[in-house]
């Protein structure tokens, strides 16, 4: 029997879960409402998986999962959640969430999830599976970046114009525009705009 604490703060959605789950192999030994509640329940309970709500009060699902992995806890966690934007898409990887499914979705999806997870093995919805893939490839995409390319989002991120640029560096403005261009492509974005906008995500890694 697999041990498994709910951390939502709607109680029809921890009614609905505790009968889809019952007669399972997983066993609700908490529910919790809240980031801290279910923070203070890990450390109580110790349970097996955490099967955790991103918009809760009191600290979000993304917020708890944070400090879980901060404080080094290998705690298996399965995100449920109406709605994720990509860059919550992105820390939960980065935070090394096992699962994520969305509470629209057929009921047999979560089941699937968790016994994936249980197993040893990750879990996305299929609704989230090419948006995930897409931030993977762009991940990628940023990691490759050159020093001088990532010093040019720099320079554009604070304002900077090309003709700025080139004198900051010593070359010409067809340079500097030659360069972006370059910059455009590899991040698959439309224009300095969005660079500039997006430049601490583009420099993260």
């Amino acid at each position: 029997m697999t041990r498994l604490l709910l951390a939502d703060d709607h109680p029809m959605i921890r009614a609905a879960l505790e009968m889809l789950l019952r007669n399972t192999d997983f066993e609700i030994v908490g529910m919790a409402g809240s980031g801290e509640a279910t923070l203070q329940s890990v450390d109580e309970l110790r349970p097996d998986l955490l099967l955790l709500d991103i918009q809760m009060p009191g600290g979000t699902g993304i917020e708890v999962l944070r400090r879980l992995r901060a404080a080094g806890s290998p705690l298996r966690v399965v995100l449920l959640t109406a709605a994720i934007d990509d860059a919550q898409l992105l820390e939960a990887k980065a935070l090394k969430v096992q699962g994520i499914v969305l509470k629209n979705s057929d009921p047999a999806f979560l089941l699937d999830c968790l016994e994936s997870v249980r197993a040893g093995r990750n879990w996305v919805d299929p609704e989230l599976a090419a948006r995930v893939r897409r931030l993977g490839a762009r991940a990628g995409r940023r990691a490759s970046l050159a020093p001088r390319e990532r010093q040019l989002i720099g320079f554009v991120r604070k304002g900077m114009r090309n003709r700025e640029i080139a004198e900051e560096l010593g070359v010409t403005e067809g340079t500097v525009k030659a360069y972006l261009h370059a910059i455009f492509e590899k991040l698959g974005i439309g224009n300095r705009t969005e660079l500039a906008i997006r430049a601490d995500e583009f420099l993260a890694s």
